[in-house]
């Protein structure tokens, strides 16, 4: 059986997204000129500090605003190219899979020590709306099928795509030890260790081919649906984060 009728047109969807994109990107502006405006009054920047650097989403970057000496707050963007990487074992079979991913968040940063000193420790907490998917295609047409004794195959049955919701919007919260080091007076590099909260969305399928799929054929992509299902909801909802970047104040 085919699902392409019960899902909207990749126009319609990516334009969606782009807009639930900007209204957050628009709301987050608003929260964070209001939570800063004290500090804005003196000082007309909006933003002191900019940093970027890669962790298992992707790359970030960061809009940072100096509320005092040792607290900081600010905007971050994370974005993971689809075909950045790929990792097997996620689906099953050791099928590679692929993933994309475009968070907007809030975050908050204290340090530990004076602002003067050579190296600091901080905590981070993070709060993030973002639009994950994780994806993978088989090629049925190259797969072998089992019915009644006999081993078959679908020269017309095209490809599967196996996939998370791609309209899921998630929330996930995150908190971090970080340490940092200054490097110059206004470069300085950074490494944070921590852990999020993810809740998977449910996974759907669809094929490329208009005709109904053969008996055997929709058994085997109910297997393989069953077994990557069981597989995503093993796995524990917290889960580790690593980021490694620079910053640079102006």
């Amino acid at each position: 059986m085919s699902y392409n009728s019960l899902k909207l047109p990749n126009n319609i969807l990516n334009l969606m997204v782009r807009k639930i994109r900007l209204r957050y990107l628009k709301l987050l502006l608003v929260l964070f000129t209001f939570t800063t405006r004290n500090s804005v009054k003196s000082d007309p920047k909006l933003f002191e500090e900019i940093g970027s650097g890669l962790s298992e989403k992707g790359i970030y970057l960061d809009f940072i605003k100096v509320l005092n000496p040792k607290k900081k707050l600010g905007i971050r963007i994370n974005y993971l190219p689809k075909n950045f990487f790929t990792h097997k074992n996620i689906f099953v079979e050791n099928r590679n899979i692929t993933a994309d991913y475009f968070g907007i968040g809030l975050l908050y940063q204290h340090n530990f020590l004076q602002k003067e000193s050579k190296s600091n420790f901080y905590f981070q907490g993070n709060a993030e709306l973002s639009n994950l998917n994780l994806s993978h295609e088989i090629d049925l047409t190259k797969e072998t099928y089992s019915y009644r004794n006999l081993s078959l195959t679908c020269s017309a049955c095209g490809n599967l795509t196996i996939q998370t919701d791609p309209e899921k919007i998630y929330f996930i919260p995150s908190a971090y030890l970080g340490y940092k080091y200054k490097n110059t007076k206004n470069f300085h590099t950074n490494i944070s260790l921590g852990i999020q909260y993810i809740s998977p969305a449910q996974l759907e399928n669809f094929t490329d081919t208009e005709y109904p799929l053969p008996s055997y054929v929709q058994t085997k992509i109910d297997e393989w649906m069953n077994k990557t299902q069981d597989l995503v909801d093993s796995y524990n909802k917290i889960q580790p984060s690593i980021n490694v970047g620079f910053s640079y104040i102006f």
